[in-house]
């Protein structure tokens, strides 16, 4: 059952895992390889998204900084009270200091930073796959805002755009050069 799960949420690896750069560019892209299987896709999904999705990221430069930057927020943020100035000048002072160590770290750097990474390892899977992004028109985006995520319809209406070879062909992003 757990596989399953896991399968449905997998599927949607050609909308979810897309880079920052090509989201900006537009708001809906999927991923399509005309003529593939259902079987074949679910299965290419699968195997693209599911080692991301369950790779442990501790040891990634991105998380170690991020982690870095929480424990030294959390410590700033915890210390006793009678270790802080209570004077105006010193609780400025502190303020000062919690903003230079956000700066410092900016753990949504790190993370968007992280996300990135995992997107662009999912997306070389798909192309190495022979896949291919594409943006979606106005009237199929408001289509799939229709669909429930996850939902089996949704999963045949992406599986319908990503075999069109039409659609395919004349919208795609990358070239095999994403």
């Amino acid at each position: 059952m757990r596989v399953l799960k896991i399968a449905g949420w997998a599927l949607s690896p050609f909308m979810a895992f897309l880079s920052q750069d090509v989201i900006a560019a537009q708001s809906a892209y999927t991923w399509g390889k005309p003529g593939v299987s259902r079987t074949d896709y679910d299965a290419d999904a699968i195997a693209c998204s599911l080692p991301t999705a369950l790779r442990d990221v501790k040891r990634d430069r991105e998380a170690k900084v991020y982690v870095q930057g929480f424990e030294a927020l959390e410590r700033e943020n915890n210390m006793p009270p009678m270790a802080r100035p209570a004077d105006e000048e010193g609780i400025a002072a502190q303020a000062n200091r919690n903003v230079l160590l956000k700066r410092i770290y900016d753990p949504r750097r790190q993370v968007n930073s992280l996300q990135n990474k995992l997107q662009k390892e999912v997306e070389t899977c798909l192309i190495g796959r022979g896949y291919s992004i594409f943006p979606l028109s106005k009237d199929q985006s408001r289509n799939l805002k229709k669909f429930v995520p996850g939902s089996e319809e949704r999963r045949d209406f992406l599986y319908r755009l990503s075999t069109n070879a039409g659609t395919v062909a004349s919208s795609s992003l990358n070239k095999n050069s994403h």
